[in-house]
């Protein structure tokens, strides 16, 4: 073959390189899991559905949340610690010494500031993420020494990033701090415990009761400019049910906010529009955090003190089933909606992450991981 003829066919064989497409690269699906019976945190590959690495924290690791980047923030409950993690290399970087027990922890929306709250002490740590040290330790309010209850649930960002708002559980108001300034410029009475909070689509701030002066269970809605109550909506509770509000979530187009109360197997649903309660269901027991499909047609709520996931028809609003997901009841509190529709969620008890088929709305698989794992986040 002359060389004509060898450049005609190289030619040749690079165009049909060029024209054929190149496979589609999925991305791996990283889970990142706390262990609290182990002490670890587990990188485990949801779609291998096998453990990659598991790394040794401080006592009782909790929550868990991603600076943005790699750098992954460990809440250690059982003692006085934060556990930093280096998770393209899953090694720890450092331990951040804390004034007291964390409970847990909320990071600034740009990723810049950690605001850590306490289970036995009223106080809100704010950290410089980019150091890794403290920048202040702020006093919310008196403390009751002595008091058996868990101070601050959820610290809080606004959209903005201005402001961290903390429940004061002992003196049952909502404290709201100046991240800039580090001081706190709002208190405001609400006669409840608080457990979380979320910024609302029309603006406003949801604050999810715990338990209220009366016993009872409420949504106190704020006005985040003013700082004022635009109405506190009662949630009804079934005959027997012990008020202990847990999390909420609006719905994709935001007329309506799931409300769980984990002392019992209420799932309220609050219409935005009028503040008001619609409809009450019941889910499985200790109903906790509730996980909207992708493509908004199911609602799944993980229930804290039962071995079922509860499906919501979000177009009827009714239960259409309970998926059994293990022996043990015992539930974590994290739940993810992978592009295929599958939703993965942590039976704490068995030690398990389950994969729920999406379409089926069957247990489709189970990874075996640690010892009551708790939290998990994807990365």
């Amino acid at each position: 073959m002359n060389n004509m003829k060898r450049i005609g066919v190289l030619l040749l064989f690079l165009a049909g390189c060029v024209a054929r497409p190149m496979a589609p690269v999925t991305p791996a699906h990283f889970a990142y899991v706390t262990n609290e019976g182990d002490n670890t945190v587990m990188q485990v590959d949801l779609e291998a559905g096998r453990v990659l690495k598991t790394l040794p924290t401080g006592k009782v690791p909790h929550a868990l949340v991603f600076n943005h980047g790699n750098k992954l923030y460990v809440n250690n409950r059982g003692e006085r610690s934060l556990t930093v993690i280096d998770t393209a290399a899953m090694t720890v970087l450092k331990t951040i010494p804390l004034p007291a027990r964390s409970i847990q922890f909320a990071l600034s929306p740009d990723g810049k500031t950690l605001a850590v709250g306490y289970r036995d002490a009223l106080k809100i740590t704010l950290i410089d993420t980019a150091t890794d040290t403290i920048l202040r330790n702020i006093d919310i309010g008196a403390d009751q020494p002595g008091r058996k209850l868990v101070r601050i649930k959820h610290p809080f960002w606004s959209r903005d990033g201005r402001f961290v708002y903390a429940g004061d559980n002992l003196n049952r108001t909502v404290v709201k701090i100046d991240a800039a300034n580090r001081r706190v410029v709002a208190t405001i009475p609400i006669h409840a415990t608080v457990h979380h909070f979320l910024n609302a689509p029309d603006g406003t701030i949801y604050v999810f009761q715990g338990k209220n002066d009366e016993g009872g269970l409420g949504v106190t809605v704020l006005d985040a400019a003013s700082d004022r109550i635009i109405k506190t909506i009662p949630i009804p509770l079934a005959p027997g049910e012990k008020a202990f509000g847990h999390h909420g979530k609006f719905t994709a187009d935001g007329r309506f906010c799931y409300v769980c109360n984990e002392g019992g197997r209420t799932l309220a649903i609050i219409d935005t529009a009028t503040l008001t309660v619609v409809k009450t269901l019941q889910v499985g027991q200790g109903a906790g955090h509730t996980f909207f499909s992708r493509d908004g047609k199911y609602a799944f709520v993980i229930c804290h003190h039962d071995n079922v996931v509860s499906v919501i028809d979000t177009a009827t609003q009714q239960v259409i089933k309970n998926i059994p997901v293990g022996r043990g009841k015992k539930e974590g509190h994290s739940g993810y909606i992978a592009t295929d529709g599958s939703f993965y969620m942590l039976n704490a008890a068995d030690g398990t992450i389950n994969r729920i088929n999406g379409k089926s709305l069957t247990l489709q698989s189970q990874i075996k991981i640690g010892t009551r794992p708790m939290i998990m986040v994807i990365h």
